[in-house]
């Protein structure tokens, strides 16, 4: 009773699972459609997203379960709510998607169920071996989530070079966790922290946790362990990329958090400096950018430079401001992929997607889309008095604080250069006309009204966190605060 009063979450969502392997395995007699499906996994995440708030109790502090293989706190209870909510829009989007491109949906379904209890487990997990077993699981998921994009070349090309790089992260990653094992013979964080200092900080726990690091680097696409996600965006099918640029890097920014609490006297300036190169370097080559889908794989490695850089100063004040940007960041590319759909183009059976920004022109007869756009640009850009303005004032307030008044300066300056590639997209669709005669952007495709629902959700919930941004951060602070108890 215990185990399911800490881990319904968890639970659940296995059982869900199994649930859909059966319903595939029987629907041959039972003839359910893809819509039926989709309808109720949308119902599954409401009672999980009900059982787990209903099971939340006032105990302070972390739990640690299994001879402390896993952790239970509220700040990673709080992050599981968080993706429950962002899988719950993700599977609104699906819906949708499905009537654009008709998708094996129990395979599908089966592989996102999976890769989310993957994530889940990741974060409540508080042993090396154990959080890169389930994080190996998250990666067979997202290989065969980027592979059902088989008809295209790109997409069979994005599929090659995630498989080969992230097994040569994996393994990097896993030659780190036995390192540390040969170098302090336990693997679990808690214990970590005590006993490296007893060990001296030997070059081989040093080396250990450099590699771990690094794969943990990979996943997030910082530079220069980049290079698979401008192909994975451009490659992969939407509705796969939108699982893998959302959900996985919530998971992924947590264990980070995780892994750096426990070894910060180690990577400290390690963080810092690759951060501020993924900063700098995704800012320019993304003013080069033509690909729409690429301008955001690329803009995705300054989003999470800026996270990383703000968790690596190590503050409290900066921890805070860099989950208050996470989940700034993740709203905002909520919409910016739903609005990708309107990018989507059925005329006479055939499907045509205008992935170029040099035609954004096109969606100038669409004035309701085309300002609820503009409206997330500017906050993406970072412009005064948007959301992505109020994201980067706690990170720099956290900086100056601080004290550390070049850092502040310099990404100041990268700031305003990043703006620029969010400007230029404004430009395409309000004042330049596009070359190519042939689109013209009238959609025969209808989305469900809980799509449009969502989108509305969407930016009245980006204009609500500005007006209240000041009580958001000091929510995600006492949690942050707690997790230190």
């Amino acid at each position: 009773m215990l185990l399911f009063t800490f881990f319904n979450t968890e639970i659940i969502v296995l059982f869900f699972i199994v649930f859909i392997l059966i319903i595939y395995l029987l629907n041959i007699f039972l003839k359910f459609s893809d819509k039926d499906i989709l309808i109720f996994s949308l119902f599954w995440i409401i009672l999980i997203l009900y059982c787990s708030i209903s099971n939340m109790n006032d105990i302070n502090g972390s739990i640690y379960f299994f001879n402390n293989y896993f952790i239970w706190n509220k700040f990673l209870y709080l992050i599981k709510n968080f993706m429950l909510v962002c899988m719950f829009c993700y599977m609104i989007l699906l819906y949708n998607f499905n009537n654009i491109i008709k998708l094996p949906i129990f395979e599908y379904l089966i592989l996102v169920w999976t890769c989310f209890f993957g994530l889940l487990m990741i974060i409540a997990g508080n042993n090396l071996f154990v959080i890169f077993l389930f994080l190996e699981l998250v990666n067979l998921c997202i290989y065969c989530l980027i592979g059902l994009n088989k008809n295209s070349n790109l997409g069979i090309e994005s599929a090659y070079k995630y498989f080969v790089q992230s097994s040569v992260a994996t393994i990097i990653g896993f030659f780190g966790i036995s390192l540390i094992y040969i170098s302090v013979g336990t693997l679990n964080l808690n214990e970590l922290n005590i006993l490296m200092y007893f060990n001296d900080e030997s070059w081989l726990f040093i080396l250990g946790v450099y590699l771990i690091i690094s794969s943990v680097f990979f996943k997030l696409g910082i530079f220069p362990l980049h290079s698979w996600i401008p192909d994975v965006y451009q490659g992969g099918l939407l509705i796969s990329v939108i699982f893998i640029a959302i959900i996985p890097k919530i998971a992924y920014v947590v264990l980070f958090f995780k892994l750096f609490a426990e070894f910060h006297t180690i990577i400290n300036n390690y963080c810092l400096f690759f951060s501020i190169l993924s900063i700098f370097y995704g800012s320019v080559i993304s003013l080069y950018q033509t690909s729409f889908k690429r301008l955001l794989a690329y803009g995705s490695m300054v989003h999470m430079g800026l996270i990383i850089y703000s968790i690596s100063i190590f503050t409290i004040q900066s921890i805070t401001a860099a989950f208050f940007y996470l989940t700034s960041y993740i709203i905002l590319m909520l919409f910016t992929f739903g609005f990708m759909f309107f990018l989507f183009e059925k005329n006479n059976n055939e499907l045509y997607y205008i992935d170029s920004i040099s035609q954004f022109s096109n969606l100038i007869g669409n004035k309701l889309l085309v300002f609820a756009f503009s409206f997330i640009l500017f906050s993406m850009a970072g412009l005064p008095f948007f959301l992505g303005f109020i994201s980067k004032w706690y990170i720099f307030l956290s900086l100056l604080n601080n004290y550390n008044f070049f850092e502040l300066f310099l990404l100041l300056g990268i700031s305003v250069l990043s703006a620029s590639y969010y400007i230029r997209l404004i430009r395409f669709i309000f004042f330049s006309e596009s070359k190519n005669e042939k689109v013209k952007m009238y959609s025969t495709i209808k989305f469900s009204l809980g799509f449009y629902d969502l989108l509305i959700l969407l930016i009245f919930l980006n204009i609500f966190i500005i007006l209240i941004h000041n009580f958001v951060y000091l929510f995600i602070l006492q949690h942050i605060i707690i997790f230190y108890l």
